[in-house]
């Protein structure tokens, strides 16, 4: 397989540099740090856990354990800013709405006081059971204790095979990516033929870059297939178990409306045979419908009519 072009998925991670040191104080700083929060997918917590006198530490000292609960009091904090404020709202709306607006508005206002009870216990409102209806609710709220969170420990280079206690972190719904900024950045500084004897020696497997996008994608619960066209590779994300037609409505809307049907092969079956070619002459290639579920690795080639 050597295609001409190959585009790859993508996952865009945007850094706001103290982001929670600002939160709470109100201003400008807080109010964009929340902005750009609430705007994201996901939330990629990094925590320091290494010490160095010479680099300033916002809180005074070196406890990843109590960053973490400290960010998290923030993030329920502004939430509970954003859901009282809208039951304030919600509870004028009941008294002068006509009765056809009513039911809705109440269900809305029954969600956000479980949302501001989950808050108040301190468990988030990513905790509350709730249907699809209910969870498009709340989507334009755009809560931060409703994304998906993921930790990413920054270690010393002697702390990266036995990283320090993680105290309340044990909690996370996944376990955080233990990684060495400092450690990393030399790596990279290297030729890429030399870095796997380096890593070799401080027991690094991959680097944290690669850990920490496979953790996020498994937070974000997506997956990737892939497409072979004019002498290009390209790789799309979906939400796990999407159906054929969605994937196919991710590549364009016209191959949705007039799919007839998928021709797939899983990934490492397209290595072994080496083209399309060879793998349809030896079978590999299934045809399947429209309510085929899209699996991770997938290689899909869409018939579809005008």
């Amino acid at each position: 397989l050597q295609p001409k072009r190959t585009v790859q998925a993508t996952i865009e991670f945007e850094d706001v540099a103290g982001i929670f040191a600002h939160v709470g104080e109100g201003g400008e700083d807080s109010s964009r740090a929340l902005a750009t929060a609430r705007e994201a997918e996901l939330l990629l917590m990094v925590l320091r856990a290494f010490a160095d006198p010479t680099v300033f530490h916002v809180f005074g000292s070196v406890e990843p354990a109590r960053d973490f609960v400290r960010m998290q009091e923030e993030m329920l904090l502004a939430d509970l800013a954003v859901v009282e404020n809208r039951v304030k709202n919600i509870q004028k709306d009941l008294r002068r709405c006509p009765a056809s607006e009513r039911e809705q508005l109440q269900g809305e206002l029954d969600l956000l006081e479980r949302c501001r009870e989950a808050i108040e216990q301190q468990r988030g409102i990513r905790a509350l059971e709730m249907n699809e209806t209910q969870k498009k609710m709340l989507r334009s709220y755009a809560f931060l204790t409703l994304k998906p969170l993921v930790c990413m420990l920054n270690v010393a280079e002697d702390q990266i095979e036995e990283p320090p206690s993680l105290g309340e972190l044990a909690g996370l719904e996944w376990p955080p990516v233990i990684m060495c900024g400092r450690f990393e950045m030399e790596i990279m500084e290297l030729e890429e033929a030399d870095r796997p004897v380096f890593m070799e020696d401080a027991g690094l497997a991959e680097l944290a870059s690669h850990r920490v996008v496979r953790a996020c994608y498994d937070a974000l619960d997506v997956r990737t297939f892939f497409t072979c066209a004019h002498d290009e590779v390209r790789a799309w994300t979906i939400p796990a178990g999407a159906d054929a037609v969605t994937a196919a409505g991710k590549v364009h809307t016209d191959m949705a409306k007039g799919f007839i049907r998928a021709e797939v092969i899983g990934f490492e079956d397209l290595r072994a045979c080496g083209s399309m070619k060879e793998a349809r002459a030896r079978g590999k290639v299934r045809l399947e419908g429209r309510d085929y579920e899209v699996q991770d690795g997938d290689v899909v080639t869409f018939r579809f009519g005008h």
